[in-house]
């Protein structure tokens, strides 16, 4: 047999990375760094968003100066490794086998629905624990709507949950007229 370099080898030779025969659609091969490695679901995401309605409001919530999550109900508009969930509250659950790193973002319309401003906060909250640098402010009025965006990155595993949670400089009823919430992940 020759000796013929693999970069030199045009198809029909060229040969499928080991393990493709018990792959699944939509896998890709992760290397482990020694050598090996295994497959892997390429992505896996959510978006739920409220539906939009800015007359009655679509979601009011009683925001106090202590957290509280967020409870309105998401429609699910597409998902792949997660679930919408209801109880206790309103979360997006990882189900997932494998571990991924994720990209979560949840934008708003809100504005408050009487009384004088307030500076209210949302957090992301992973499993019941506040997920560090995802808390963002915005000083919200009566009568006048504006967007909200809030940002973080995690590592989620099977049954991980993602909560949004809320708080303002004084207790206030905060009106969404939308919002919409999705994670995005990939392999880790």
């Amino acid at each position: 047999m020759a000796n013929v370099n693999h970069s030199a080898l045009t198809d029909p030779y060229l040969h499928e990375p080991k393990g493709i025969a018990t792959a699944s659609a939509g896998e890709v091969y992760v290397a482990n760094g020694s050598g090996s490695g295994s497959w892997k679901e390429a992505h896996q995401f959510i978006g739920a968003y409220i539906p939009f309605d800015a007359t009655t409001p679509a979601y009011q919530h009683s925001t106090t100066t202590s957290a509280t999550v967020l409870n309105p109900t998401f429609t699910v508009s597409v998902s792949d490794g997660f679930t919408g969930l209801t109880s206790p509250n309103a979360r997006l659950s990882y189900t997932g086998t494998d571990s991924m790193n994720a990209a979560i973002s949840f934008t708003a319309s809100t504005k408050q629905s009487s009384g004088s401003s307030k500076d209210v906060q949302w957090v992301f909250y992973k499993n019941g624990v506040e997920l560090a640098g995802s808390r963002t402010i915005r000083s919200i009025s009566t009568g006048t709507w504006g967007s909200i965006t809030v940002l973080g990155y995690t590592t989620l595993a099977t049954n991980d949950y993602i909560e949004v949670f809320t708080l303002a400089d004084g207790a206030c009823t905060v009106d969404y007229a939308s919002g919409f919430l999705k994670i995005m992940g990939v392999p880790s």
